[in-house]
């Protein structure tokens, strides 16, 4: 009886041993919102504006890090919804057919708004073509208009450099400007920002597409068209006006080629990622966003600190 007494009290001693020790583990998480690792996937339209703010992130809290992944719009988004990602940065809202997909699935998600982002409509800086209306940049992408000469400038055949059919830009300018229709197959393909304004910089004749943000440290070889839409909503008064992507104008949606940028996630809230998320939707998260041409939409700005501010045609 003794001996089964003392074996009791034995086994009573390590289960209390075992219990403070788990109860030590779950206390003490091993991921907070300012420590730990995540991996995210970002639309490479606005990759530079990240990528200022995951070093800004990271020189803050030395315990976090941040593996960015670059990837296609759609390619993120994809990602997220096959669930083998749980953070991206996409560089457009999703579209009609996703969000029925995330419905009919039960996809759960969390979606926030982050910035207003311009797409920028460059040529080489010897073109002397310098603006355009939005229904002949429609003919241009679409192959209805093939020389410069077409639309009031100089040179030879025009060359369309398009981003990734996937890309961010080519779905934005495909659904503002072509209205769905189909970009012309004479089009020459770029597989990055980068290619993309080396593919400006060293052809004349040639026009393309790329978000604000890698205009940034401007080319001197290239330059931004200013765009004028005949069919913009008569409330907003502009008819006949052309506008480059400064700030203001996406701000007051006098530029037709602006889109939202969101972060999507499945991330919960004591993770690195909801750190990231905290930072760059505070005032200096916001502006870095700023900084990069954008608009930022989480804190409190006014219309003249926009006006000076963004890319100059």
């Amino acid at each position: 009886m003794k001996k089964h007494r003392t074996y009791s009290v034995i086994l009573w001693g390590w289960m209390c041993i075992i219990s403070i020790s788990i109860l030590g583990c779950i206390g003490e998480k091993t991921e907070l919102p300012t420590k730990g690792s995540i991996t995210i996937v970002v639309s490479e339209t606005v990759l530079p504006m990240i990528r200022q703010q995951e070093e800004k992130f990271e020189s803050l809290y030395t315990n976090a890090h941040l593996d960015i992944i670059t990837a296609t719009t759609r390619e993120a988004i994809t990602r997220i919804f096959n669930d083998t990602i749980k953070f991206i940065v996409s560089s457009r809202p999703l579209n009609t057919e996703e969000r029925e997909v995330a419905k009919r699935t039960q996809i759960d998600f969390k979606e926030y708004k982050i910035a207003i982002d311009g797409i920028a409509v460059i040529v080489n800086s010897e073109n002397t073509v310098s603006r355009l209306r939005t229904t002949q940049l429609d003919s241009i992408f679409r192959g209805l208009v093939t020389r410069w000469t077409e639309v009031d400038g100089k040179g030879g055949s025009i060359d369309v450099i398009l981003p990734d059919p996937n890309a961010g830009e080519f779905e934005i300018v495909g659904v503002k400007i072509l209205g769905g229709k189909r970009f012309t197959e004479r089009a020459i393909a770029a597989k990055s920002s980068p290619e993309m304004m080396k593919g400006i910089a060293e052809n004349p004749d040639a026009i393309g597409i790329i978000g604000v943000n890698w205009l940034r440290d401007q080319n001197e070889k290239i330059r931004v068209l200013e765009l004028s839409d005949p069919s913009a909503p008569d409330s907003l008064e502009i008819k006949g006006q052309y506008f480059g992507p400064f700030q203001a104008h996406l701000y007051r949606g006098y530029y037709p080629l602006a889109s939202e940028v969101f972060i999507y996630s499945k991330i919960d809230m004591y993770s690195v990622g909801s750190g990231f998320i905290s930072f760059i939707t505070s005032a200096p998260g916001q502006k870095i966003v700023l900084s990069n041409g954008m608009v930022p939409v989480t804190m409190p700005i006014r219309l003249v600190e926009l006006t000076n501010r963004g890319i100059k045609p």
